[in-house]
């Protein structure tokens, strides 16, 4: 497919009608989206929507335009009128975007209800959607991408970050009709970590003050990464694409480095972990004693442990230098890193120009991250979404998320408490007081409706 996608990227340089990109969100992950898209013929970022002007203008120059050939823009008109005559375009929000010529969307802003709304409003109007922000995507995406199908368009996930990656070993494996017994991505978690607070995340992760500034970091979503509610919306992506569900809440997230993979997924009468096979998972690259890193870990990578069953094959796995278990039944693929906003662009010109996507959930969801106190909450207290202070998510099936009545971690951004609730409990969906302008809460109780009818 990458042949074909590199014909008709060519294509479309040669004449001059290069896809047209907007990024909704000019942080570090966008404007690495955007720096690379300046290096890929037929690709043009012509439009960035950040309510920090200076964020977009940093994206924009890494895009390769220049300060004069950029226009500030709050109205639709205005958008239009500075596209057609060659201009980027920036401006505080994705409304401003409304009717301009647009191919794809990059939604990369971060914010649940934010992206789930910019990435409605972009597909209604025909544009293409690939979705950074994976906690909009665990939280409606299901709904998402029936939009996408209902206007003719596509909605993806981003190539580059863990979800898609893994993705692509599920699809090649299965594309040989090999049999996923667990696909996952690696961790580096710490045991204190899931009650970590942002104000100390990045120093945390090893970032000084000098490089977040440079860099743009975002304190709360590095301490989703360090909690583990990130690693744990992740799987829940992929899960909703494969259909896949967790072995059990949370998932088991052992430590263990790629030689030890093949032998602990494996089903419990095989003396591995699992209860059942075709699951998600994580794989910790910290040791059993909390402190050390484990020798050849896969905490930047992702994974899937499959088998056959054909005798024949599994002994050519044997064979041909994979990680295989001890027993030989089941081998390990891998990726040890991710190039997160560097292989985006490929998912925007999949969209644009195979009306491919390079995943995207089914037509339900498998799983669902449920909300968990990260300390003691009490009446009044707002909560502050993943990576806050006050909640973390693990990940369980769907139907048990519905059938206990928790809250969905994506629903816990400005929410407010009316009942305590203990450190480490779930929250329960009936203790909490939602915005009424959530707009993940208005997608989410339109599609029971939908499931209703």
């Amino acid at each position: 497919m990458l042949g074909l996608l590199l014909e008709r990227l060519e294509a479309r340089a040669a004449a001059g009608q290069p896809v047209t990109v907007a990024l909704a969100g000019a942080g570090r992950f966008g404007t690495s989206v955007a720096a690379q898209i300046a290096q890929i013929d037929g690709l043009r970022l012509s439009a960035v929507a950040d309510p920090k002007a200076g964020n977009g203008t940093l994206a924009l120059k890494a895009a390769g335009w220049a300060d004069e050939q950029v226009e500030r823009c709050e109205g639709i008109a205005e958008v239009g009128a500075a596209i057609a005559a060659g201009s980027a375009v920036l401006a505080p929000d994705v409304e401003a975007l409304e009717s301009a010529p647009i191919d794809v969307l990059v939604e990369a802003t971060g914010i649940p209800d934010v992206a789930a709304r910019n990435a409605w409003s972009a597909l209604r109007q025909g544009q293409h959607v690939v979705m950074v922000t994976v906690e909009a995507d665990v939280s409606c995406g299901w709904a998402l991408a029936r939009e996408a199908r209902r206007h003719g368009v596509v909605y993806s996930l981003a190539a580059g970050d863990q979800p898609v990656a893994i993705m692509e070993l599920y699809d090649w494996a299965r594309a040989l009709g090999l049999e996923i017994v667990a696909v996952g991505r690696g961790t580096r978690r710490y045991p204190a970590d899931r009650h970590g607070d942002p104000e100390r995340a990045l120093a945390r992760l090893g970032y000084d003050s000098e490089a977040t500034a440079r860099l743009r970091l975002n304190a709360q979503m590095y301490n989703s990464f360090r909690d583990g509610s990130k690693a744990q919306i992740e799987m829940c992506a992929v899960s909703n694409m494969t259909g896949l569900p967790p072995d059990r809440r949370g998932m088991h997230e052992p430590s263990v480095g790629l030689d030890g993979l093949p032998d602990l997924f494996a089903p419990g009468d095989s003396g591995g972990l699992l209860e059942g096979t075709g699951v998600v998972d994580l794989a910790n690259g910290v040791g059993p004693d909390g402190e050390s890193a484990l020798p050849e870990n896969i905490a930047d990578g992702v994974w899937a442990v499959v088998t056959s069953a054909d005798g024949h094959i599994r002994e050519d796995m044997r064979i041909h230098g994979t990680r295989v278990s001890s027993d030989g039944e089941r081998m390990a693929l891998f990726r040890e890193y991710h190039l997160c906003g560097i292989e985006t662009p490929l998912s925007i010109a999949q969209a644009a120009l195979l009306g491919a996507s390079s995943g995207m959930p089914q037509e339900s969801p498998t799983s669902e991250v449920q909300a968990y106190a990260k300390r003691d909450l009490t009446p009044g207290d707002r909560l502050d979404g993943s990576g806050g202070r006050l909640v973390y998510g693990l990940i369980d099936r769907a139907e048990t998320l519905a059938a206990d009545g928790v809250l969905p971690l994506g629903l816990a951004y400005g929410a407010t408490m009316r009942e305590a609730v203990a450190a480490d409990q779930p929250i329960p969906a009936e203790s909490v007081e939602v915005s009424e302008a959530s707009f993940v809460a208005r997608l989410r109780e339109e599609d029971v409706v939908r499931q209703r009818m």
